[in-house]
């Protein structure tokens, strides 16, 4: 018995033991959690010693490599000198590999074929070895450059130093330099020059090469020098860094608005890094409505606007609601370089302030005349009114008043009545009763008026909220004498 409960306590351990190395092998597994690549230049012509080699290094991760540091090393078989963003490196000490992307050079101090081999390491322990091949032999000519070192944006003019030193016994003139390729612009010696064509270089211990491109990431010039017996190929690999374009602050003047109302959305706009140009464009647009109606709040339907900048990069966008609705509004900018910022929206509602559904006033007379005797008695003692009015969700209403018109005996004559809600405003009001106001139009002794003669006339009735806003409905005053 004792045996066989032995074997089921090895067989867990052993089972324990087994799903323990599978958790531990993901991290190196090719498809693990932690693992990656390393993309890379492979192929290397035969350099002058002293000259340099730039190559691509590359991590491919497949996790978020800014939370999972990586450190490097490398050996190389040969007296040569490795370098990283312009820092000389030592063998076979761990430096960190702070980005991804890498523009790696190496020189090469003796002739021979150099072997270099990086090993990259993250947190997790998962290594990569990445084995160069750089072969270094004797030439009529060497060529150096120096610059370039450091964070290169868009459109940043870079300044590259370079020189020929001729081999003893070598040639020291007629030497031409030819540019085969790059994305943006070159300069030699200060002056703009084209690809495909050889220009000559007077001065071949210090002559000048300036680069400048929008395009964002890793690029490469490449270029040929020759004498009259030999050309060799170069190259110069660039990282370039995209500029951005910052919303700094971006306010709007409501979100709880009536139609008609003038709106702006002001804020300060800052591109990074700074340069003087004030140019960029701007867009509005509204990506959802309540009604379906894109146009509910004026905007520029997505197409970019241009804008110069104002005094530390304010800007000002005045614009009008039309439509009531609920609407997503958004504005987004754009720099020289087509780099274009973060997305602003705002949930902007449009409401009717004050609305007046419907509207009705009747006035009401009285004539107790005696006019056998010559007696007369003619007033007004009231109105029957009927309203319905609303207002907002942000307003109330705050009084009603009905102001008429009518005709007594031919006359025109004025009659208001207010209907008070100052000190309970009210946020709907749907009237239908009668409202106090006499007065008296005629009393004494007149045989001159045989009967009350009181006709239609007309009205406005006018509703105010508690912000000051109004609005208005007109009709019939009708009259009617008991």
């Amino acid at each position: 018995m004792k045996k066989i409960f032995a074997l089921i306590i090895a067989l867990c351990s052993l089972n324990f033991i087994l799903n323990s190395c599978r958790e531990d092998g993901d991290e190196w597994a090719d498809g693990g959690q932690f693992s990656y690549t390393i993309e890379r230049d492979q192929n290397f012509i035969e350099k002058a010693v002293g000259e340099s080699n730039q190559f691509t290094f590359n991590v491919k991760p497949t996790y978020d490599y800014t939370a999972i540091p990586m450190t490097f090393k490398f050996t190389t078989s040969l007296n040569g000198v490795l370098k990283l963003n312009g820092q000389n490196l030592t063998a076979n000490q761990e430096y960190p590999l702070t980005n991804k992307d890498n523009i790696f050079e190496y020189v090469g101090n003796v002739t021979g074929s150099h072997e270099v081999k990086i090993i990259t390491k993250n947190s997790k322990n998962v290594s990569k070895e990445e084995t160069f091949a750089f072969p270094y032999g004797t030439s009529e000519f060497a060529h150096t450059f120096t610059g370039g070192n450091g964070t290169i944006y868009q459109a940043d003019p870079t300044n590259y130093s370079m020189k020929i030193t001729p081999n003893p016994g070598q040639p020291t003139t007629g030497y031409e330099i030819r540019f085969n390729s790059y994305s943006g612009d070159i300069k030699l010696n200060g002056v703009a020059v084209s690809t495909g064509q050889f220009y000559p270089l007077p001065n071949i211990d210090n002559f000048n090469v300036v680069l400048s491109t929008n395009q964002v990431g890793q690029g490469v010039l490449t270029y040929s020098i020759k004498n009259a017996t030999v050309t060799k190929d170069y190259e110069i690999q660039q990282t370039i860094t995209k500029r951005e374009i910052l919303v700094e602050s971006m306010n709007i003047s409501g979100t709880t608005v009536f139609p008609n109302t003038a709106m702006s959305l002001i804020g300060v706009i800052k591109k990074s890094p700074i340069t003087p140009n004030t140019s960029v464009q701007y867009k509005t647009w509204i990506s959802s409505a309540s009604n379906n109606n894109m146009a509910g709040i004026q905007n520029t339907n997505n197409v970019y606007v241009p804008y110069a900048l104002g005094a530390n990069g304010s800007f000002t966008y005045n614009f009008n609601a039309v439509n009531v609705g609920t609407y997503t509004y958004n504005i987004q900018f754009k720099d020289e370089f087509g780099n274009e910022s973060e997305i602003k929206s705002y949930t902007v509602k449009v409401e009717n302030a004050l609305t007046i559904a419907n509207s009705a006033i009747k006035l009401s007379f009285l004539d107790i005349s005696n006019y056998n005797n010559g007696y007369v008695n003619h007033s007004l003692v009231g109105a029957q009114a009927q309203i319905n009015a609303s207002a907002g969700t942000t307003n109330k209403i705050s009084k009603i008043v009905f102001d008429c018109t009518y005709f007594y005996q031919g006359q025109q004559k004025n009659k208001s009545f207010t209907l008070d809600y100052i000190s309970n405003p009210q946020q709907t009001v749907d009237f239908n009763n009668g409202i106090a106001g006499s007065e008296q139009l005629y009393v004494g002794y007149n045989y001159n008026i045989s009967n009350m003669n009181v006709t239609n006339g007309s009205y406005t009735v006018t509703v105010y909220d508690n912000t000051g806003a109004t609005t208005t409905q007109t009709g019939i005053c009708y009259v009617q004498v008991n």
